[in-house]
C-alpha cells in the first residue's frame, strides 16, 4: 500500500506514484496524464480485506505510474 506520509509517492526511484482507489474517474485521470506525458502506466483490479472484517473483501484499482514509458510493460514484471 502507498505510504500516506508521502502522498502515494513510491520509494522505488523508477516508479513515481502508487495509488489505490475505488473511483474509476481517478484511474482515468492518471491514464490520460500518463498518455500526455509519455510515462509508463500499469492498472490492476485487486481485492483487499476490510479493516474490521478480514473475511470481507473490497475491490480496488491499483495504479502505478513510472518515469519511463517502458517500465510498465508486462516483461518488466515477469508477465507473459
Amino acid at each position: 500500500m502507498p505510504d500516506d506520509r508521502t502522498g502515494g509517492y513510491s520509494a522505488n526511484p523508477r516508479q513515481t506514484k502508487l495509488i489505490l482507489t475505488q473511483d474509476i474517474s481517478i484511474v482515468t485521470q492518471f491514464m490520460e496524464g500518463a498518455e500526455m506525458l509519455g510515462t509508463g502506466f500499469q492498472v490492476r483490479r485487486i481485492a483487499l480485506p476490510k479493516k474490521d472484517e478480514p473475511n470481507v473483501f473490497q475491490e480496488w484499482w491499483e495504479v502505478r505510474v513510472f518515469d519511463d514509458p517502458h517500465l510498465g510493460s508486462r516483461e518488466e514484471f515477469g508477465g507473459e
